[in-house]
């Protein structure tokens, strides 16, 4: 005899789904201790340079203060100098300003006394000068002879001479001179200069 179940079969219980998490607060990992301790070593390290670098610069820059300091001295030795080096140079200056016309006056004297040397040696008998003006290139001279002759021989000694030379006759008159005929007479001339400034 064959049985048949017509009651519903019961049902399997289903397994419960696993619920999701509930989201909750983030979690923090810490570093270890080691890796904490490198940090503060690098850390450390960083600051012992830095500090090494500013003490070596602090000291460079005290270095270079002294140094400045020390040419700041010493320039102001020097100045001491040059503004005495500067004040002889000016009075050097002002002594030369009053030594030139003395030597120009001296040389202008014995350059004189030469020339008049020269002429007193090459006057003839019976001539006089009246005037004579000599300057260190031209020579200017005035004066009577009892003849027109002497006047030439006069102009011809003094051509005759070293240091005398290009005599001109300007004027030559004739003049009555306490009762007696004299000739007056103007000659100019020049100094011969050799090429050292000095009289040849």
């Amino acid at each position: 005899m064959i049985k048949i179940n017509l009651s519903p079969s019961p049902k399997k219980a289903k397994a419960p789904k696993a619920k999701p998490a509930k989201p909750g607060a983030p979690t923090i990992k810490l570093p270890s201790v080691k890796l904490g301790a490198l940090y503060i070593l690098g850390i450390a390290v960083v600051v012992i340079i830095i500090a090494l670098f500013v003490i070596i610069q602090s000291g460079k820059i005290g270095r270079l203060n002294r140094e400045i300091n020390q040419l700041q001295t010493r320039l102001d030795e020097l100045k001491i100098y040059v503004e005495t080096v500067d004040s002889l140079k000016k009075r050097e200056k002002e002594l030369m300003a009053l030594i030139s016309p003395i030597k120009e006056l001296n040389k202008n004297r014995f350059l004189i006394a030469h020339i008049l040397d020269e002429i007193s040696a090459r006057l003839p008998d019976f001539t006089w000068l009246t005037m004579l003006n000599i300057s260190p290139q031209t020579i200017d001279i005035k004066g009577t002879a009892a003849s027109n002759l002497l006047v030439a021989e006069f102009m011809n000694r003094l051509e005759d001479s070293p240091y005398i030379g290009n005599v001109d006759l300007t004027v030559l008159e004739k003049k009555t001179i306490e009762k007696q005929e004299m000739m007056e007479f103007t000659l100019t001339a020049n100094v011969k200069i050799d090429s050292a400034g000095g009289m040849k």
